[in-house]
């Protein structure tokens, strides 16, 4: 068995990086999904990607790539941490449940907020009708997005799908590695898209796919 998910190339250029290993360790296991595929020609293409970040790493030669770019995510947070970190010390530093500290603390999650939203805002979905759409337009639901909406497996194999111009055949997702701490996650398990971060956006993602399948 190779235990590693850059099994595409030779070992003695494999990134340590990512070895399956970590999926054993307390960050746990995580989603794996397989999307097979038609091209305009009929043949057959397969699909791969793993959920979030692989032990940090974003974009692993053989896999889709996620629906952000990574440089301008990280430089994002590394803003934003410039303005909560001095705020987190602060509120540290304060009686608790004293009239300054409730403050700091809702001015923290203001900023907070503001963070979430630029980042929410690198975000681009695309549909099978040919559309794009930010975030914040492909969410179908009113309330707040979760944070990691936009980086599981489905999401980023439709994605990656509809920009191609491949026609999607089925999907599937899976659990591998320790599983999760709720025992919700077990390895070896296949699972529907999730509901609370997922499901919100699929519904656009998937416009136009009739159209294909007839």
């Amino acid at each position: 068995m190779h235990k590693r998910i850059d099994f595409d190339v030779p070992l003695t250029l494999a990134d340590p990086r990512l070895s399956t290993d970590i999926l054993y360790s307390k960050m746990r296991g995580r989603m794996f999904g397989i999307l097979v595929c038609e091209d305009a020609a009929g043949n057959e293409v397969i699909l791969r990607a793993f959920s979030s970040r692989h032990n940090g790493v974003w974009n692993v030669a053989g896999w889709v790539p996620p629906l952000v770019d990574e440089h301008a995510f990280v430089a994002e947070v590394e803003l934003g941490n410039l303005d909560i970190h001095p705020l987190t010390d602060l509120i540290a530093s304060l009686p608790k449940e004293s009239k300054e500290w409730y403050s700091k603390l809702a001015e923290r999650r203001l900023v907070s907020h503001g963070i979430l939203a630029k980042l929410n805002a690198l975000y681009t979905f695309h549909n099978f009708k040919g559309e794009s759409r930010s975030l914040e337009e492909a969410f179908q639901l009113k309330k707040g997005i979760p944070v990691g909406t936009g980086d599981c497996c489905a999401p980023k194999l439709l994605d990656y799908a509809a920009k191609n111009r491949l026609k999607p055949l089925s999907i599937a997702e899976f659990f591998w590695g320790k599983e999760t701490a709720s025992g919700h996650r077990a390895e070896g398990s296949f699972y529907a898209s999730c509901e609370e971060k997922c499901q919100p956006i699929l519904g656009f993602m998937l416009c136009g796919v009739n159209k294909l399948l007839h």
